[in-house]
């Protein structure tokens, strides 16, 4: 149910949070009869949802592109991608940790889990989830592959669903053996928030460390070789020593992001007025309104309505929905005035200067 869900709400996250999956079940693959059940009862949700949304799929650009549509994305996140071709291309590796220290350190801690591979399900999550993620992003043509059924402004977010927080926790309960050793997590934590503090802005500045994700990749995909090819009886944990050294890991970088954190929009300025929520929310169901771009994606989380268009990215860009035509259509309404637009969209209500009136007929 919650990964059907998540498929009706965000399709592609829903394929995404499947990969790591995967990538488990195949590490434990000999136990297939244990975890089928579970593993259908997220795969078939999901799949019945995606063939519902098949058929719209299909009519958007940029599932399976033209070369137009292509050029425009490789164009917009260029700074994103390794790209030999328009038809071969891939994620920096620099974007897969760009989250700061935590990710890196995760990333760097993936080998660490086939210690416990042949015994510990945590381990399995990691490897195979990793190993599967990193070869989506890292090797050309599975990336490509991806981003045309996906579209790259989706594609590029799987690397996001790697199994971070377990390579975390899980590597670090394997490295601590003793508390002679978890000391030096606050010195390490310290090192590398210093020299990979998190890259959030749009776009990719600094990203992370590319070797630390080349690392994760090769690295990880030979010590699971081995794991499984040495058959030795898993590591044991030191979850206690694990969990400290996590903290004083942590700690530079919470106090880090105490110190310097500020909101990057002090105030919204296109909040809409309370007067202005009530009056959306009082609309009758699938009412058609026009109003500004950014008013309208606020609209649209308020009440079940229509509205004539919204910004373009978050609209799919069919032939029936022509987002960036219907965009401008706004905003010459919004300069303009033009009675004939809203006509033309059978809006029955308008915003203006942050004020709802029944447009007349």
């Amino acid at each position: 149910m919650l990964f059907g869900a998540l498929a009706l709400v965000h399709p592609t996250y829903a394929l995404f949070a499947l990969l790591p999956l995967c990538g488990y079940a195949l590490v434990r693959l000999p136990e297939w009869r244990q975890t089928a059940a579970a593993f259908a009862a997220a795969c078939i949700p999901t799949a019945l949802a995606f063939l519902w949304l098949l058929p719209l799929v299909r009519e958007t650009r940029s599932h399976e592109p033209d070369a137009a549509e292509q050029a425009r994305q490789l164009r917009h996140y260029g700074e994103l991608l390794a790209i030999d071709s328009s038809d071969s291309y891939r994620l920096v590796a620099g974007a897969v940790g760009r989250a700061g220290a935590v990710a890196v350190a995760a990333l760097a801690l993936v080998p660490v889990a086939a210690l416990a591979v042949r015994g510990r399900r945590w381990a399995a999550f990691v490897l195979g989830g990793s190993l599967v993620v990193l070869a989506l992003m890292l090797v050309p043509e599975l990336f490509t592959r991806l981003s045309d059924a996906t579209s790259l402004s989706q594609s590029r977010r799987a690397a996001g669903f790697l199994p971070f927080a377990f390579a975390f926790a899980g590597g670090l309960s394997l490295v601590a053996r003793s508390w002679l050793l978890v000391p030096l997590a606050f010195p390490a934590g310290i090192a590398v928030q210093h020299w990979w503090p998190g890259d959030f802005e749009y776009g990719l500045r600094h990203g992370g460390p590319g070797v630390v994700t080349w690392w994760a990749f090769v690295g990880g995909a030979l010590a699971l070789a081995l794991a499984l090819l040495l058959r030795r009886p898993p590591l044991p944990e030191r979850f206690r020593l694990g969990a400290v050294a996590a903290v004083l890991f942590v700690l530079p970088v919470a106090v880090h992001s105490a110190r310097h954190w500020s909101p990057r929009v002090p105030t919204d300025p296109q909040a809409l007025s309370p007067e202005l929520v009530r009056q959306v929310r009082e609309l009758p169901d699938r009412a058609v309104v026009i109003a500004p771009l950014q008013v309208s994606y606020r609209i649209l989380a308020l009440a079940p309505v229509y509205v004539v268009a919204a910004p373009p990215q978050h609209v799919a860009d069919t032939e029936d929905n022509r987002p960036y035509a219907r965009r401008n259509d706004v905003e010459r309404w919004v300069a303009t005035g033009d009675a004939s637009i809203p006509e033309r969209y059978g809006a029955e209500w308008g915003v203006r200067k942050g004020r709802l009136y029944r447009l007349s007929s």
